[in-house]
């Protein structure tokens, strides 16, 4: 025999009369501010407004120069060189790989502890 209980949980919604817009539609905008959820006096601003456009501050660095992708690696794989990690220390390395991009050269390097890091650019080698 099988048996199988089954539970039925009605949950009641909220039903808020529908605000009509100019053109007959549903105005949302004026659903959200019945609900609450309207503009906050109090929020921070965080920008996106359609009339700054291009007006911000730009964030993604000075592009490289017209030539960069034409740049060849100077550096050869398999050599030893020295990288600028984050704590600007120097730690040695060899460069197992190494790409022409837009960017400039790109390198793959392996540090003494066998980690392999991608996508370093060239300004952070050294000999």
């Amino acid at each position: 025999l099988d048996r199988r209980c089954v539970f039925i949980l009605q949950i009641p919604r909220l039903q808020l009369p529908a605000m009509p817009s100019e053109d007959g539609g549903v105005d949302l905008l004026a659903e959200a501010e019945a609900l609450g959820l309207g503009a906050d006096e109090g929020e921070e601003d965080l920008g996106g407004d359609d009339e700054d456009v291009g007006g911000g501050e730009d964030l993604s660095g000075d592009p490289p120069g017209h030539d960069a992708a034409a740049a060849e690696p100077r550096f050869a794989v398999g050599q030893v060189v020295r990288v600028l990690k984050e704590s600007g220390l120097y730690a040695d390395c060899t460069i197992v790989a190494a790409d022409q991009t837009e960017m400039g050269p790109m390198y793959a390097v392996r540090f003494e502890d066998g980690f392999v890091q991608s996508l370093v650019p060239e300004a952070e080698l050294s000999v």
